[in-house]
């Protein structure tokens, strides 16, 4: 006890393992270390002999070192003390007192562990949550930097813990969970800090930007005035922002100083950007009060050309409203892509009307006067909104079906083609009724549909079905020729066909190659199936295997009648003109394998039976006739076995050539008269 109360035996050090606290080495380690310690101060008593013996050679003496890990057994030869103490009762009393020393020290330790998950909330998996949170809800810079202050504490207050705190006979060192707990610390707040930079960064950037827009115009040169009109509405347009940006710039000013102060990192482009933007804002204010002066300045010559100006529009409006009249694209009997082409340029002209008509109308509130209004341009505004959506979705439609039409035949994606007619045709109801008899209305609409319509049978045409008979095919209906092996072949080679007129056709040639395709699988899947199976074959007596296993021989026959049936379905299938001649040889095989088996299992057993009666046996030398008949029976079956194994594959082998078909009836026949001599 007074050891476990005096200066620490052992140090070990607490350690962060997110979620967990913990010492390493842990308390098994350290018992385990205190064990070798005890073990190591009673080794120590080997070296130290008793009194009365004489010295050693030097060169016998042999030094000892203290080893965690093994001791020295082997015997000096000269006595020591370490039996006399390592057998003393209490010393071994003593060393089974200090056994679980360690281990007596674990509630402290737990208890010490626990109480640091106080600051479990520093390394919480919500933390940049809990952050984003807070940036959310646009705090005030006294909020900012309260907040950060509050991080600054809370590390000051990781840094006050103790160096180590001692329980027992163990130090624990508490540097390393200190530096980890100051990490998880400072990671909140460099986390806040990167965040709310991310946010000013933004608006830093939105006013730098708006400086340099205005910069740019308020740079212009006065002249006349349309000049005189930019540099009015930027004047405007700064006055109106002029409190915010104001009041925006001092709270990034402030933000960027705190991050400074609380040592946060900031790009240094970003920097660079604070620490000049007051006086870019201010520059941009001095500027925006020298343009007010200059438009003071020019105001009589100004007022001079507004007049003459308004005066020379007015007659411009009329002309172009008469030739827009005359002219323009709505005059009956224009072709939609003639109309097409004169809205384009119309609207070019317009556009350049209203530039002028908005100067003027600026001109005259600068200057005080009443604004002249044309009713003119805004009735034909609305014309050219209306024009601007049936003739951009008609040149839209044109130049996506003639980019349709350049797409090679093999990169076809119909759905895709249909997905966007589908959206084409949706735009086009939606155009306004008034327009639906105009002929660029009715010409897109035909087109759409018309696609449309040809939608379905080029997704059946594209079919990896379509063979090159059902190309031909196509070709001598439609009366176009499909060279569809060529490289260059497009869509619009398929679309130049007369598809529509022929329409039924081509969708029943088409139909018919997706049933043939299923016609041919199915007939290579029979094929495929009987190209396996093979006979099975079992010993007979010692002569070797002449049999062919009955309950083998029968899954064959009952396969086989299987296989027909799908034969039969694909042989009264309407679309089985180009397999059906390979249909009808393999029923005609797989019929005659069928009855070759059976007959071929019947013959087996009347053999069987007259063979235990004719070989070896007093009835043969009775009949000598029908034995000599039997022996002839017997080499043809042998024959036929060795066939069968020299060709095991079951259609293969009934079906190969007319042996089977020919001798077995014969054989039957012949063991049918041996069995009726039996009889008589």
């Amino acid at each position: 006890e007074d050891m476990m109360s005096s200066a620490p035996l052992m140090t070990t050090c607490m350690e962060l393992q997110i979620p967990l606290t913990l010492i390493n080495p842990n308390l098994d380690e350290i018992q385990s270390y205190f064990a070798q310690v005890l073990n190591n101060i009673t080794d120590m008593t080997k070296d130290v002999t008793m009194w009365g013996q004489r010295n050693l050679n030097k060169k016998d003496t042999r030094r000892r070192t203290l080893r965690f890990n093994e001791t020295d057994d082997k015997e000096d030869s000269m006595k020591n003390y370490y039996k006399s103490v390592s057998e003393h009762k209490e010393i071994i009393r003593m060393f089974m007192g200090l056994q679980g020393a360690m281990f007596m020290l674990k509630p402290d330790v737990v208890k010490l562990l626990e109480s640091y998950l106080s600051y479990a909330y520093l390394w919480a998996e919500t933390r940049e949550k809990q952050v984003q949170e807070l940036v959310d809800t646009n705090p005030l810079i006294v909020e900012i930097r309260e907040k950060f202050q509050e991080y600054e504490d809370r590390a000051e207050m990781i840094r006050q813990l103790p160096e180590e705190h001692k329980i027992g006979a163990v130090e624990i060192r508490m540097d390393k969970f200190k530096l980890a707990l100051l990490i998880e610390s400072d990671a909140w707040k460099h986390l806040l800090g990167k965040n709310l930079g991310l946010k000013y960064k933004d608006k830093l950037t939105e006013m730098v930007d708006f400086i340099k827009q205005q910069e740019k115009i308020l740079a212009k040169p006065i002249n006349d005035l349309d000049d005189c009109r930019l540099a009015m509405a930027c004047l405007q347009l700064i006055r109106e922002n002029f409190i915010e940006m104001d009041l925006d710039l001092g709270l990034m000013e402030e933000a960027y100083s705190t991050f400074a102060k609380f040592k946060i990192d900031v790009p240094k482009e970003d920097i660079e950007r604070i620490d000049t933007l007051r006086f870019n804002f201010n520059n941009m204010v001095n500027n925006a009060k020298t343009v007010q002066e200059q438009i003071c300045h020019v105001q009589g010559p100004l007022l001079e050309e507004l007049t003459n100006g308004v005066k020379g529009f007015y007659q411009d409006v009329l002309e172009f409203d008469k030739d827009f009249d005359q002219n323009g694209p709505m005059i009956p009997g224009l072709s939609a892509r003639e109309a097409s082409d004169r809205v384009l340029l119309f609207q070019a002209r317009f556009d350049e009307l209203w530039r002028r008509f908005e100067m003027y109308s600026s001109g005259e509130r600068l200057f005080g006067l009443d604004v002249n209004d044309y009713p003119i341009l805004h009735q034909r505004k609305k014309e050219f909104n209306l024009l601007n959506k049936l003739y951009g979705l008609y040149i839209t439609v044109n130049q996506s079906i003639d980019g349709y039409f350049d797409l090679l035949w093999a990169d076809v994606d119909t759905e895709v083609i249909m997905a966007e007619l589908a959206d084409f045709q949706g735009r086009c109801r939606k155009l306004p009724k008034g327009m639906r008899d105009w002929p660029a209305y009715l010409d897109l609409k035909k087109k759409i549909d018309d696609f449309n319509e040809t939608c379905p049978l080029l997704e059946l045409m594209a079919n990896k079905a379509m063979k090159d008979r059902h190309w031909k095919r196509m070709a001598k209906v439609t009366g176009y020729l499909f060279d569809v092996e060529s490289p260059t072949f497009t869509l619009r080679n398929v679309m130049e066909a007369p598809l529509l007129q022929f329409k039924d056709d081509v969708e029943d040639i088409c139909i018919s190659a997706v049933k043939e395709r299923d016609i041919e699988a199915k007939l290579k899947q029979v094929i495929t199936d009987w190209a396996v199976v093979e006979l099975s074959f079992s010993a007979f007596k010692n002569r070797g295997e002449l049999l062919l296993k009955g309950s083998e021989t029968g899954e064959i026959i009952a396969s086989l009648e299987d296989s027909l049936m799908v034969l039969n379905s694909l042989l009264s299938n309407r679309y089985n003109a180009p397999f059906k001649k390979d249909i009808q040889l393999w029923v005609s095989k797989l019929v005659t394998t069928s009855e070759v088996l059976e007959k071929w299992l019947t013959v087996q057993n009347l053999w069987i039976y007259l063979e235990a009666v004719f070989v070896g046996g007093d009835i043969a030398k009775q009949l000598p006739a029908e034995a000599k008949r039997f022996s002839s029976i017997d080499k043809s079956w042998v024959k036929i076995m060795t066939r069968a194994h020299e060709i095991p594959n079951a259609v293969e082998c009934c079906t190969g050539d007319e042996t089977m078909g020919q001798l077995l009836p014969h054989l039957l026949e012949q063991l049918e008269t041996c069995q009726k001599s039996l009889t008589g």
